[in-house]
């Protein structure tokens, strides 16, 4: 409490003893609607638009590496080749099988029309040509996965394996990062949801490169609000033609939301928190009163009153501690005025 308030409260209680109304002395303000930029910051990391670990999806010794590390790749290029010799030999064995199971047939449609065989037997026949069929297909997807390329063009990472290393099925081998664009993945309290839109313009600074000034646009937005943090995860795509910007730079974005452009601005110590939500004390007619409010935005020292207080309502700034509702109250300047009155009615 402060020194001036508790001089004028001590003197104020005597006169209540005395008879006299209970006043409260406290610091009010009256509320004004303000000039408000109404933007939203946030913080977050810089991730690749495309971005994968290149793994085998057989074992087998490594025979060639055709990329570069730290250099672009285009999609379907061949990055890594897998030792293909057992698979070659495997699919040549299945298509030996295949071409003599076509010639079983054949002969075997022959002999059905002359009726030499039954048609159990032609229809064995076709089964067995059918199945080398999908046989020699298993036998050309195995020499496939032999054969790595690029998915989409992309920066090759550095490399986990060497020519000649055996790997196993999953390991990993290099990772590929598309860079020319990169998105950006940031919370955004639900209060602004209904103000943020596909394809909006934000913002966004990197502490890795001072000075420097990027811009992008919203592509998605999350269907479903945190329930813990009551913030929306909002991605942007930002271009990044020369390079410069890297996956996992710590990037600030800011974006102009738009819509409102003045709001109730009140400093935080006036807020009195409680379980079931955020109240302010109002002085209306002289009395305390306890008002539930909703709060937005915050700014330093200063929050926004959505709803609960409007312009011209009488706020009281603190004393809240020692206030309840119904109570009396008076500023101090009418304290003072009051405590004028009573010593100059003193007898001498």
């Amino acid at each position: 409490m402060r020194p001036l308030l508790i001089l004028l409260f001590v003197p104020i209680l005597a006169f209540a003893q005395a008879g006299g109304p209970p006043f409260i002395p406290v610091n009010m303000m009256k509320a004004s609607a303000s000039p408000v930029s109404n933007t939203v910051n946030a913080v977050g990391a810089l991730i690749a638009e495309d971005s994968v670990v290149l793994r085998s999806e057989i074992d087998g010794r490594i025979d060639k590496l055709l990329f570069k590390e730290g250099q672009p790749v285009k999609k379907g290029a061949v990055l890594v080749l897998l030792d293909s010799a057992e698979q070659r030999a495997s699919l040549a064995a299945a298509q030996a099988d295949l071409n003599l199971a076509k010639s079983r047939y054949r002969r075997s449609e022959e002999l059905a029309a002359q009726n030499f065989i039954s048609r159990q037997a032609l229809d064995d026949a076709r089964a067995n040509l059918d199945i080398l069929r999908a046989r020699r297909q298993q036998e050309q997807v195995a020499l496939s996965k032999t054969v790595l390329r690029a998915p989409f063009s992309a920066v090759a990472g550095l490399r986990q394996v060497s020519p000649g290393a055996y790997v196993s099925k999953g390991s990993d081998i290099v990772r590929l990062d598309a860079l020319s664009t990169l998105k950006l993945e940031v919370p955004v309290p639900e209060t602004y949801l209904p103000l943020v839109h596909i394809g909006q313009s934000i913002d966004l600074t990197v502490d890795a490169l001072p000075g420097q000034a990027f811009s992008g646009k919203v592509h998605a937005i999350d269907p479903v609000v945190d329930p813990v943090s009551r913030n929306v995860r909002v991605r942007a795509r930002i271009a990044n033609p020369t390079g410069v910007l890297k996956p996992g730079m710590f990037a600030r974005a800011t974006a102009d939301l738009g819509g409102k452009t003045s709001a109730i601005l009140l400093p935080e110590q006036v807020i009195v928190p409680r379980p079931d939500g955020s109240y302010v004390f109002l002085a209306v007619d002289g009395k305390a009163e306890l008002r539930k409010v909703t709060l937005g935005k915050r700014e330093p020292g200063r929050v926004e009153i959505v709803s609960g207080v409007q312009a011209g309502d009488t706020v009281v700034l603190d004393g809240q501690i020692k206030l309840r509702p119904g109570v009396p109250v008076v500023t101090l300047e009418q304290a003072a005025e009051m405590m004028k009155k009573m010593q100059a009615g003193k007898p001498r």
